[in-house]
């Protein structure tokens, strides 16, 4: 960090223009204090062109601020690209002016150390407003830090200014179902308190997004990790539309369950088996051996598990990060982007970069617990793991995982039918 010394003249843009003409006034752009254009007035200094607002070089040179009592803070650039005492934020821009502290390694925005002591923000995902508290001292927020809190006195909520603003809804890549985020949460409302994406447990002490139809929950750093991954919902645009349904239900029964279906890829009506069992003819969707309810053709011979009927005609997918949803297609060779398999059943299709996944893969790598047919727990998707898989061997960087006794199998080998035909 470098003090600042000396002192400038306030020149008008009609001086500049004539001590240095009209090509170098051009040149100047930005003020070095602040980085921001310059404006009609400006400190200008003819030997080394150092730019300055009038508001700029006119900030006192030392300040006395209640963040930091041990030292007066001294106006300087933050050469060292130190994050904010206030805000912890760093001007990533340029190094710009800020008030420091030398012996203690600490500065303070200039924008953040003209901030009342009183000041009042509004929050995007809370109902009561949070005000600034300067005096430091540690605290725990979604993450941990000892950064200047903001505190709301109805709950009794201290988090930092950078989650004052995480949105109130999100649409996550993740989950079929929009997220609400909240600071309270009552343990009974779930039955698993895992994270959707990490599988940790998630401390309901802190705020968190979940899913208030299914009862799914999720860490603030996991679901908000990649920008990519999820989109801000608008008040506008609160009430939720899902993805078009693939079925068009025909008939039902008294328990309201369809047992006559439509299917849009699938040119005759499906009906569902009263046999709930096992059957020696694999699902067309998936390719998996069906051992529960199912909707059969009687015209050919064509099974669909009733969860693979069910899938919505569009998905988003939290592992595929392209922008765009997936949509459900059929009768067509592929290579899958995740197994690397060869198939012609059913797929999901970006819409965006047009990478095909099989029923497979989508199915597996939904979020939450998913069973593998010779293993006692359920296993758990890793998108970061670095360890052998169980099956094969082969090193793996991502894996299914069980958090029991850390059996690891690769997406590949969990995705190897149980039986199959060899000449």
């Amino acid at each position: 960090m470098f003090l600042l010394c000396g002192a400038l003249r306030v020149l008008s843009s009609q001086e500049l223009e004539d001590e240095n003409g009209d090509e170098e006034l051009e040149d100047v752009r930005e003020c070095f204090g602040c980085w921001e254009p310059l404006a009609k007035y400006t400190h200008f200094s003819p030997a080394c062109g150092f730019n300055l607002h009038e508001k700029c070089a006119k900030l006192p040179f030392k300040l006395n601020h209640v963040c930091h009592r041990k030292h007066p803070l001294a106006l300087q650039f933050n050469s060292e690209r130190l994050s904010c005492k206030i805000c912890g934020e760093t001007n990533r821009k340029a190094v710009g002016f800020v008030y420091g502290c030398s012996p203690c390694k600490l500065v303070v925005h200039i924008e953040c150390a003209s901030q009342s002591p009183l000041q009042v923000i509004k929050s995007t995902n809370h109902e009561h407003p949070f005000t600034l508290v300067f005096r430091q001292v540690p605290f725990t927020c979604d993450t941990e830090g000892n950064h200047v809190a903001h505190r709301c006195g109805t709950c009794n909520i201290i988090i930092h200014k950078n989650c004052i603003s995480w949105p109130r809804i999100i649409k996550s890549k993740w989950h079929d179902h929009r997220l609400l985020h909240t600071y309270f949460h009552h343990i009974e409302d779930f039955g698993v308190l895992n994270c959707m994406i990490c599988h940790d447990e998630v401390n309901t002490e802190y705020g968190s997004y979940y899913c208030s139809k299914c009862n799914a929950i999720f860490h603030v750093h996991c679901v908000t990790e990649d920008e990519r991954s999820y989109s801000i919902v608008s008040p506008e645009d609160e009430d939720e539309m899902p993805y078009e349904s693939s079925i068009t239900v025909l008939e039902s029964n008294d328990a309201g369950e369809a047992t006559k279906i439509e299917h849009f890829l699938h040119i005759h009506n499906l009906m569902l088996s009263p046999v709930v069992g096992k059957n020696e003819n694999g699902c067309d969707g998936c390719l998996l051996p069906i051992s529960g309810p199912f909707y059969s053709c009687s015209f050919c011979d064509f099974f669909l598990h009733k969860a693979c009927a069910e899938l919505p005609k569009m998905k988003d997918v939290g592992h595929h990060l392209c922008q765009k949803p997936l949509a459900l297609i059929s009768d067509r060779v592929f290579r899958c982007r995740e197994c690397l398999n060869v198939c012609n059943a059913f797929a999901y299709e970006c819409c965006g970069c047009k990478a095909k996944k099989c029923l497979q893969c989508v199915l597996a790598l939904t979020p939450g617990a998913q069973i593998c047919l010779k293993h006692e727990h359920p296993l758990f998707y890793y998108r970061d793991y670095n360890g052998k898989c169980n099956a094969c061997g082969y090193t793996t960087r991502a894996a299914f995982r069980c958090k029991v006794c850390n059996f690891v199998l690769h997406i590949g080998c969990f995705s190897l039918p149980i039986t199959v035909l060899h000449k």
